[in-house]
């Protein structure tokens, strides 16, 4: 069987993109399936820096004043009176992020001889990006703009790097709601169009750019927005996905959450047991997000082997449910060493 891969979904408490890379590379090494830039510009907050961003370009204003506390109290936004949003308007950063990292990920590669890893940018998903800006609203007046803000960043990235980059989908908005609407989830999604959105953001970029997609629970406090009663939310919006992906769009993994922020992952077997309907494409890894501080080690690998068995084989990676910026860094290093040693477990 395959070695599994260390998968480490983006954020990390680093003052550099540099600090970021070498705390990865040293903790994981050449387990990692690909090399974050850390995201260290707003690894604390997410994606509540890039919304600020843009109400500071004047593309949106607030509507809503919050605190940011939780996502229930987050300032929400409106586009001014008078205005149009579209995705010329929008500086999302990605490109600048990428400009960033571009050079010391090279180096930083050739020093340890890592010549096919491929350096990840995080992306949320348009979904995720108007639903946290702008409330449903936004979702159904705006979520095209988000959409080819995005897509011109990527044309951007592609151009410069090619293969060297992984663009990773991040699907919050889209996982939460599929897990609060459960067991009507389905429904759900055929209203809202959820998986086939995931995938039109794919459609939306350059054929041949290379994806991965992070369903996610949310961290924001290292609090999640919702907890799963089982795995069937998630495994039902990751065959949605992999249904609808365009075939000249590489989608070379889904990560899914199995913990929920300061909750550590089930220990019952029976929540995995719809890992059995996952349904991938070939070439198509899964990576299960369920690497916690709280649990030893032997109560992780015993959590490992029953995900494995539930779902029939070996996981092609290991993660925790998000990334790790919301951590302190001690948790982070800690969390990223962990991973590596559940890599190995036999």
């Amino acid at each position: 069987m395959g070695a599994r891969a260390v998968h480490l979904v983006g954020s990390y408490p680093a003052g550099s993109a540099e600090e970021a890379m070498l705390a990865m590379l040293e903790g994981a090494g050449a387990r990692l399936l690909t090399l974050p830039t850390g995201e260290t510009s707003r690894y604390e907050f997410y994606i509540q820096p890039i919304i600020e961003g843009l109400a500071a370009q004047g593309v949106l204003e607030v509507k809503r004043a919050g605190s940011w506390e939780s996502s229930r109290e987050r300032t929400v936004y409106q586009v001014p009176r008078g205005t149009e949003l579209t995705g010329d308007a929008m500086e999302l950063g990605y490109r600048a992020e990428a400009e960033e990292a571009l050079p010391i990920y090279r180096r930083l590669r050739a020093e340890r001889d890592l010549t096919g890893l491929p350096l990840q940018i995080g992306m949320p998903t348009d979904f995720t990006l108007a639903f946290i800006a702008m409330g449903v609203a936004g979702i159904r007046s705006h979520r095209d703009a988000f959409r080819a803000a995005a897509a011109r960043d990527i044309a951007a990235i592609r151009e410069s790097a090619g293969e060297e980059v992984i663009v990773q989908l991040e699907a919050t908005a889209e996982m939460v709601l599929t897990a609060k609407s459960a067991p009507l989830h389905r429904g759900l999604d055929s209203i809202l169009g959820i998986g086939k959105g995931i995938a039109a953001a794919a459609e939306a970029a350059p054929a041949g750019t290379r994806f991965g997609v992070h369903l996610c629970v949310g961290s924001m406090n290292n609090r999640s927005r919702v907890t799963m009663r089982d795995a069937r939310p998630l495994v039902e919006l990751a065959n949605s996905v992999a249904r609808r992906w365009p075939s000249d769009r590489p989608l070379e993994y889904i990560h899914g959450p199995f913990a929920a922020g300061d909750v550590p992952p089930s220990t019952d077997p029976r929540f995995y047991t719809p890992l059995a309907d996952l349904d991938l494409p070939s070439g198509t890894r899964f990576i299960a997000g369920f690497v916690h501080e709280s649990p030893s080690l032997e109560e992780q690998s015993t959590t490992l082997l029953m995900i494995e068995e539930a779902l029939g084989r070996r996981l092609d990676g290991i993660a925790s449910a998000c990334g790790l910026g919301r951590r302190p860094r001690e948790i982070a290093d800690a969390m990223v060493a962990r991973a590596a040693a559940l890599a190995d477990v036999t």
